[in-house]
């Protein structure tokens, strides 16, 4: 009888140090996702500059900076799109589309959609403060590491829950 009671113990220890590992796992993982989040709007936002630095400038001006800064996204996900909405240039985007024009309408569509989620930055060429000012978007999503960052504390409160199961 005190054997059982002892494994009923042990279980509930078992359940309860597994029930905490996942919460601080989930809780260290969404402010490693939040960092990272930043950190890639705070790039895009460089890219934007870089990108319109680029449009600003004149036979005289260094572009190897803002090249070097165009040229060092490779991670995440961009589409430049003009004021009308016709996409201008896209990086790390995968396309499956087999025609030019299925790719630029995915293109298109997928532009659409970050801007509706808020994932743009808007770049104006001009004067800004007219009605008329020439704008484009830079419309990004996440980079892969952070998708696959953002799923992973989820794969890891499954194989807790396996333990706690096995545990139990």
């Amino acid at each position: 009888m005190q054997w059982t009671d002892r494994m009923r113990q042990v279980r509930i220890v078992l359940v309860v140090v597994a029930v905490a590992i996942a919460v601080v796992s989930l809780s260290v993982s969404h402010i490693l996702v939040k960092d990272l989040s930043d950190e890639e709007r705070n790039k895009m936002g460089m890219w934007a500059q870089a990108l319109q630095a680029l449009s600003n400038a004149d036979s005289n001006t260094d572009l190897t900076l803002v090249l070097s800064v165009i040229r060092g996204n490779n991670t995440i996900p961009v589409i430049v799109m003009d004021s009308g909405g016709n996409v201008m240039d896209y990086r790390n985007v995968a396309i499956k589309e087999k025609t030019a024009e299925d790719s630029m309408a995915y293109l298109a569509e997928l532009g659409r959609q970050l801007y509706r989620s808020g994932k743009y930055i808007k770049v104006e060429y001009g004067d800004s403060a007219a009605s008329t000012a020439d704008y484009q978007l830079v419309c990004y999503d996440e980079s892969t590491l952070l998708k696959r960052l953002s799923s992973y504390p989820y794969v890891q409160l499954g194989v807790v829950l396996v333990f706690v199961i096995v545990a139990i």
